[in-house]
């Protein structure tokens, strides 16, 4: 009684989603040498961008599945009970985040000790443990470990899935109205917060806006309405300008969204929606078009990249940890050209054996009791 519709093409995506969220975190430094650098204030600019672009495609891709699971479910057993969902998100999110969580707060802390470089952790354990870690950074900033700090997105995405069953049964026939409150409180929020103290990409309900796009093309695809059959339809020339579009705007994101037509607030809610509405739209397309230029599912390898990309993800901030340590051995640290191609490979090469092994003998023997908890 599992997913029915399996989604071949969208492994990729989330590889694709997880290489930018990667890129955006590998070329963090403190070293002023490589910080002055022309050639690294280039690169940077970009991947600041990509690491932004990344985590909303995450959101969309998590959305957009997880409403669809949502919706199959109702539909074959003819009702939805959320404490089986709930146990389900829990057995496929959970190990390997509590994993990393224990590695963040316990071993990192021991391992630096025993080689006389100790450290205390400045954050607390009981946000993230609780899933509200997204707020321990908009309060206090960054944790001591990035290996921590990057699970802020974790919690964003439990604490919407907690009242997202709940919020489809109430709103059940009248999802218009559901997306319609979602949007405003993504936009009131985005007023409210703006140019305060207050990290608004951390803020759940300023993502709302990525979450609720997904969602929407979630149902979108599910009943075959609004707008499904002209989307499915769209000829090979229009899907290859949207994808065209989306490169340009990486290209050219400063011009966009960063002018003076708009006052900024109104250009930060136009960046969210363009970059949600596109990113769901690939979704769509690699699912649904029957003019797709190409399917991603061809890729294998970058198919099985996808189907591990959680513990990619997860383990990515250790990767590039130990990539600092590598270069400082060799005295290359303040080199810009190592620092901007070694360090992202050596990490990319450490965390891939280690994803590896995590999804073939952790995390997928876990997710195979997920088949027990679904309604029958």
């Amino acid at each position: 009684m599992g997913q029915k519709v399996f989604f071949k093409n969208l492994d990729a995506l989330r590889f694709i989603a997880f290489l930018f969220i990667f890129l955006g975190h590998a070329l963090d430094t403190e070293s002023s040498v490589v910080t002055e650098s022309s050639t690294y204030g280039l690169v940077k600019n970009y991947v600041y961008i990509f690491g932004k672009t990344g985590f909303s495609f995450a959101f969309v891709l998590s959305s957009y599945i997880n409403t669809w699971v949502i919706l199959e479910e109702r539909q074959r057993a003819g009702t939805f009970k959320p404490w089986l969902y709930y146990i389900r998100r829990a057995l496929r999110i959970w190990p390997l985040y509590f994993l990393v969580l224990f590695i963040g707060f316990v071993v990192l802390p021991l391992a630096m000790d025993l080689i006389n470089e100790p450290y205390q952790e400045i954050g607390n354990p009981w946000y993230f443990i609780l899933f509200v870690g997204n707020f321990f950074l908009i309060e206090h900033g960054w944790t001591h470990s990035p290996i921590i700090s990057v699970l802020w997105s974790v919690s964003v995405e439990e604490q919407f899935y907690i009242f997202w069953p709940f919020l489809l049964i109430v709103f059940r026939k009248s999802e218009k109205w559901l997306f319609a409150i979602l949007l405003m409180l993504f936009a009131a929020t985005t007023f409210y917060y703006y140019q305060t103290d207050v990290n608004l990409w951390f803020h759940t309900l300023f993502l709302l806006g990525d979450i609720c796009l997904g969602a929407i093309f979630a149902f979108i695809s599910f009943n075959k309405n609004w707008g499904y059959d002209s989307l499915k339809s769209l000829s090979r020339n229009a899907i290859i300008g949207i994808y065209l579009a989306f490169g340009l705007s990486l290209i050219f994101y400063h011009q966009l969204f960063d002018n003076l037509v708009f006052p900024g607030v109104i250009n930060l809610i136009l960046e969210k929606m363009f970059y949600a509405i596109i990113l769901s739209f690939f979704i769509f397309e690699q699912n649904f078009c029957d003019n797709s230029f190409f399917k991603f599912g061809k890729l294998k390898v970058m198919t099985y990249l996808g189907v591990i990309s959680y513990g990619l993800f997860c383990f990515h901030e250790i990767g590039l940890l130990i990539g600092n340590r590598v270069l400082a051995s060799f005295g290359l640290d303040e080199n810009v050209w190592a620092f901007l191609i070694l360090k992202p490979a050596i990490a990319f090469l450490i965390i891939l054996p280690i994803s590896h092994v995590s999804w073939n003998y952790f995390e997928k023997p876990i997710l195979g009791l997920k088949r027990h908890f679904y309604t029958k």
